[in-house]
């Protein structure tokens, strides 16, 4: 790589972590809710009581609603205060406690082995090493990261996946699992932030960065900065500018006209298409652009092909979908195919996709979730 163009990717990489840290800074003014564990873990001033809670209602919190967690945290605490008390409770008294948290049975089992491991292992006290965390039961990185940074009050990065899926749309990092995320955030995020950027990501992510994302609640000065509601904004001034609209699966036109699908892809896939080329789709929303201009190919006998379960598999598209499914479709009377196309070239592309028959870099695009 040339001088020149190192200093460019630099500079860039550089704009864009400012703008992830103007963004958490954004979250942090305008914060308004504190999840259960950190309130918990502030009403307890004595350092082995604190750990003991937090760490217990983080296992609870998993996949349970942050209402959930307060509630039934709330009632378990009146009776377990110690490792001895859930070595002694009985298991069925237990499940009934911890009801209506998702998965109360397995978490009731994790609990009982969890006084016992503290017991014998530990002298009866929360670890404050995350290698020594992550052998307890019902304990991962995730839960071991919120113990140190909520209990001990040390430094953590708590990935989960709101935190995973908002700082790959922010772009501050490129990777594809909540355990990629937490390494790569460790050796670029300042630390200043470590502590925090679990309950400001959690939060934002279960109320508005959703994986369906509800950017109409969102805060207007982040909605400036976001490079995710900006590349949903422009697809959307793509469609808008082309005439297209949205329509049902059961009410397509028998009209010419251009069309996108909006895929949705729930695993990442290694796929052969075409002429037995091999190609990674990674999980996500993928935009195919296709045109139906003939009197009787018209865009609803098109389209109801792309939706048959028994393929043909006459087309590049027809071999993403077997694995993926059509979560919108866009229809325009106009033909603007590979204006579209062209113009949606600021999304990733997947070369050479849906367009062996004209100049198009490709005719398929890639977003991340």
């Amino acid at each position: 790589m040339d001088g020149n163009k190192k200093n460019s990717n630099n500079m860039e990489s550089n704009k864009t972590d400012a703008n992830f840290h103007n963004l958490l800074e954004i979250l942090q003014k305008n914060l308004n809710h504190m999840p259960t564990v950190e309130r918990i873990s502030m009403e307890n001033k004595d350092i082995e009581t604190r750990a003991f809670k937090v760490l217990i209602s983080t296992i609870l919190s998993a996949r349970t609603k942050d209402e959930t967690t307060r509630e039934v945290s709330k009632r378990l605490f009146k009776r377990i205060k110690t490792p001895e008390d859930l070595i002694n409770i009985k298991e069925e008294e237990l499940e009934k406690l911890i009801y209506p948290v998702g998965f109360y049975k397995n978490k009731a089992k994790h609990l009982k082995k969890l006084g016992e491991i503290l017991k014998e292992e530990f002298n009866g006290k929360v670890p404050r090493k995350l290698e020594d965390l992550i052998k307890l039961p019902g304990v991962g990185r995730k839960t071991g990261n919120l113990v140190i940074t909520l209990a001990f009050d040390d430094y953590g990065i708590c990935v989960d996946t709101h935190v995973h899926r908002i700082c790959n749309r922010w772009e501050y990092i490129d990777t594809k699992t909540p355990e990629e995320s937490e390494m790569e955030l460790r050796k670029k995020l300042p630390k200043k932030y470590w502590k925090i950027i679990n309950t400001l990501l959690v939060s934002y992510g279960k109320e508005i960065c959703s994986p369906i994302a509800k950017c109409h609640k969102c805060i207007e000065e982040i909605k400036k900065s976001c490079p995710y509601y900006d590349k949903l904004s422009c697809i959307n001034q793509i469609l808008d500018k082309y005439g297209f609209k949205s329509i049902p699966k059961n009410n397509i036109p028998d009209e010419r006209g251009t069309y996108v699908l909006k895929i949705k892809l729930n695993n990442s896939k290694n796929i052969v298409y075409g002429k037995n080329k091999l190609e990674r789709f990674e999980r996500g929303y993928y935009f195919y652009v296709g045109s139906a201009l003939g009197n009787t190919n018209n865009l609803k006998r098109r389209i109801e092909r792309h939706l048959r379960k028994d393929k043909k598999f006459h087309w590049h598209i027809d071999y993403l979908l077997e694995h993926g499914s059509i979560n919108k479709i866009y229809i325009s009377k106009n033909a603007v195919e590979c204006k579209v196309s062209k113009e949606l070239n600021f999304l990733k592309s997947i070369d050479g996709f849906g367009s062996s028959d004209c100049n198009c870099k490709s005719h398929l695009f890639y977003l991340k979730p």
